[in-house]
């Protein structure tokens, strides 16, 4: 050992340090995770606490080693300042994104698997970053809340500029409506019927857990109402035709599968009701203008 230069026994000392700190970080950020699994049993709040502890220990991994490696000892404080010097040269975009993401975490906004719209994007969160969150995208050309297989990545500062809708936060149902039109002289009492009894056939399944988080709801937000989770319907009367309305409360990510349910449902039955008809537009041609022969 007497012949190795004492350089190189200080790079290899820094680099077993470093290897060190990189095994012992990875090893916290699992043991974290594994503890965290068995005290947060909402699984989206223990993914986002998870992601947080993660990188707040590879961040901490990190300043140790640059401390390692560039002899700042135990000095932090000069780490802290040239990381700090550094974010203020920086964008006001990174600046803005990393306010957002510390809105996100400690507002609780959103978390990893809720389905949210920011702006014009909706989607359900795949991960949240110190910069960017990602997300599955939903909608667009899609006709429904069904994926589009696009990952979208927004910045997190536009918490600051635009509404966060979340769909999943605090329940994971909501309400929802489908409109029959049917014309002026169907038997539209039936129709009613028949448009309840199926929606409460196919949404009952819902009722008890909807029911239950709602009650929650109420407790934690005292001005929110209490409203009835069973199927209900609206009767409006048009210029063409009457509009009977079915409002009913489904799982979010089940809105596009039960509406097509009910619709199928409501055909097969309104077929086997010879005083129900659906209405559609149409135009009546009451008479043509004279024709003039040209001379």
């Amino acid at each position: 050992m007497d012949h190795i230069p004492p350089i190189y026994l200080e790079i290899v000392q820094k680099l077993i340090v470093s290897v060190i700190v990189v095994v012992l970080a990875v090893v916290a950020s699992r043991l974290a995770r594994r503890l965290l699994k068995k005290s947060i049993k909402d699984e989206a709040q223990m993914l986002t606490v998870s992601a947080l502890v993660r990188k707040c220990t590879y961040i901490a991994a990190a300043l140790i080693i640059v401390s390692n490696v560039f002899g700042f000892g135990g000095n932090f404080a000069t780490i802290i300042g040239i990381v700090g010097a550094g974010v203020a040269f920086a964008s006001q975009e990174v600046i803005g994104s990393f306010a957002g993401y510390l809105n996100i975490i400690t507002g609780n906004i959103f978390r990893i698997g809720d389905r949210i719209r920011i702006g014009n994007v909706v989607g359900d969160v795949l991960d949240i970053s110190l910069m960017r969150t990602t997300v599955m995208e939903i909608g667009e050309w899609v006709k429904a809340d069904q994926y589009t297989g696009r990952i979208v990545s927004l910045a997190n500062r536009v918490v600051f500029s635009d509404p966060v809708f979340n769909y999943t936060q605090h329940s994971c149902y909501l309400w929802d409506e489908i409109m029959i039109p049917v014309t002026y002289d169907s038997n539209w009492r039936r129709a009613v019927e028949i448009i309840l009894a199926k929606g409460q056939e196919l949404t009952v399944s819902y009722h008890a857990g909807a029911r239950a988080e709602f009650e929650e709801m109420v407790k934690k937000y005292p001005s929110l109402h209490e409203v009835p989770v069973e199927p209900s319907s609206y009767i409006t009367m048009t210029d063409n035709w009457i509009e009977l309305t079915l409002r009913y409360i489904v799982e979010v990510r089940n809105r596009r599968v039960v509406k097509g349910q009910i619709h199928g449902e409501l055909l097969e039955c309104f077929d086997k009701e010879p005083d129900i008809r659906v209405a559609s537009m149409t135009v009546d041609i009451v008479g043509f203008p004279p024709l003039k022969s040209s001379p």
